[in-house]
């Protein structure tokens, strides 16, 4: 087996001193239309020191310039306002082209950058499958989509490979960022270096980006589109996964479009001796040390009639949940308790669907009529019971903002550094009417749940101190 720094050498040729040597690349966030627009993202953080520019050829996305610290410290960043997300990480799912109503399966989808992405562009319309295989990435997704507002997307813990035993093949749009060696970027370099030296098969990454891609073609509908993507340059884990695609599967490379923020190159046709079907040209390449961001690989294909014909994929007919509506006499009987503690009236929970587990009520977007069983967990809590009181969660304190009557306590700017700070802080205790009162700030509206501590004072449960 070659050494690390030889394995390098034939990835690069004479571009490795360009790739090892490249300046530092810049960073990017995604403004989160489903919570701020750009607008009010650029104008609370320029007044919190940040200097940010406009990303031409993508609305949500901008370039910090400057930072007097990172942003996923402000309260903003808690509000789901944005995510810090690299530029190049946010092309895949630009040419996913997701809209409003599509059955979309993310195949790999934890942390969730990619999968909230998606979810914006569907403007919570529609079934997200969001999978990942590692059980402790399940957490940190689940709390991206919270953070983001997401009450279409249903999460399941396997492998990918897996997927078709309890998947029909009737998805518009797969997502297969698959695991891939991190190539595109030279942060991670010693840990690059440490898992290719201790690898027992280092071709095993190649061979399960393959089956991945496979088993995403297999679960698209006939005219569906698949993008596969790498935050690697390696063309083993790139244009050549997809050059053995398209000799083995009748599936169509889709011309992408050039974009103003980004230089591309084509696709490279050979690679140590081996020759790529001219196709590949189709796809994209995005050198770091060409680009303000870390190296990237995008192809788009697309499933073509002949492929079921030639490679039907039967459907499993796995076991269903039914989701309840609004009237459903325990999902009435909590949305009155809400009512009668924050003052929404049951009218605004119309036009979702509702999953009840014994200590929590989940609400999902109106095109989840049925769950495929297999799920870890289904759309964005509601609320929780905390003795006779069903408690809100922060994303639907936040996305009913200005359905909150009751129960809400308005902090003004120095009382909101303070909770921020410290935990806790004073109040008007005749505000407040239950155990969980309401946080809410004039810029922001609505924000989270507090807790009463009597006496006046309120306490807010929170991972980190935020900037405010």
């Amino acid at each position: 087996m070659r050494s690390f720094d030889e394995h390098l050498k034939k990835i690069f040729g004479n571009e490795l001193e360009l790739y090892l040597n490249h300046p530092p690349v810049g960073d990017f966030m995604r403004v989160n239309p489903l919570r701020a627009s750009t607008d009010q993202v650029i104008e609370v953080l320029q007044k919190l020191g940040f200097e940010l520019e406009r990303v031409p050829g993508l609305d949500d996305a901008l370039r910090i310039v400057s930072m007097p610290y990172e942003p996923t410290q402000t309260i903003y960043h808690f509000a789901g306002w944005f995510v810090k997300q690299s530029l190049s990480s946010q092309l895949p799912v630009h040419y996913l082209d997701a809209k409003p109503g599509q059955n979309i399966l993310d195949m790999c989808a934890a942390p969730g950058s990619k999968t909230s992405q998606i979810a914006t562009a569907m403007h919570n319309q529609g079934c997200l499958y969001a999978n990942d295989l590692a059980g402790k990435r399940m957490t940190p997704l689940a709390a991206r989509l919270d953070a983001m507002g997401v009450s279409h997307a249903v999460l399941y813990n396997m492998a990918a490979e897996r997927l078709p035993h309890i998947l029909p093949p009737f998805f518009d749009r797969v997502l297969a960022d698959v695991p891939c060696s991190g190539l595109g970027h030279t942060d991670t370099m010693e840990e690059n270096r440490w898992r290719y030296e201790t690898a027992k098969n280092p071709a095993s990454q190649y061979q399960l980006q393959y089956r991945i891609l496979v088993t995403g073609c297999k679960l698209l509908r006939p005219g569906g589109r698949i993008v596969y993507s790498t935050c690697s340059l390696n063309p083993d884990e790139d244009e050549s996964v997809i050059h053995e695609l398209l000799s083995r599967y009748p599936m169509k490379l889709v011309e992408m479009d050039d974009m103003p923020c980004v230089r591309f190159r084509k696709g490279l046709t050979e690679f140590d001796g081996r020759a790529f079907s001219p196709e590949v040209t189709k796809t994209r390449r995005v050198t770091p040390w060409e680009n303000n961001t870390q190296g990237f690989y995008v192809a788009v294909l697309e499933k073509t009639e002949e492929f079921d014909d030639r490679h039907r994929h039967v459907d499993p007919h796995a076991p269903i949940i039914e989701t309840q509506d609004m009237n459903a006499p325990e999902i009435a009987a909590i949305l009155e308790n809400i009512q009668r503690y924050y003052g929404i009236d049951p009218s605004n929970f119309c036009d979702f669907r509702f999953l009840l587990t014994p200590r929590a009520l989940y609400c999902l977007d109106a095109h989840w009529t049925h769950i495929i069983q297999g799920y870890q967990r289904a759309g964005i809590c509601l609320a929780k019971r905390r003795g006779g009181i069903w408690r809100l969660g922060h994303s639907m304190i936040q996305r009913l903002n200005n359905e909150i009557t009751r129960n809400i306590i308005t902090l003004n700017d120095a009382q909101m550094r303070e909770i921020c700070e410290t935990g806790e802080v004073d109040v008007d205790e005749s505000l407040i009417e239950s155990p969980y009162p309401v946080l809410r700030t004039e810029s922001m509206g609505c924000l989270a749940t507090t807790y009463d501590l009597g006496a006046g004072r309120i306490r807010w449960k929170r991972p980190c101190a935020y900037r405010y």
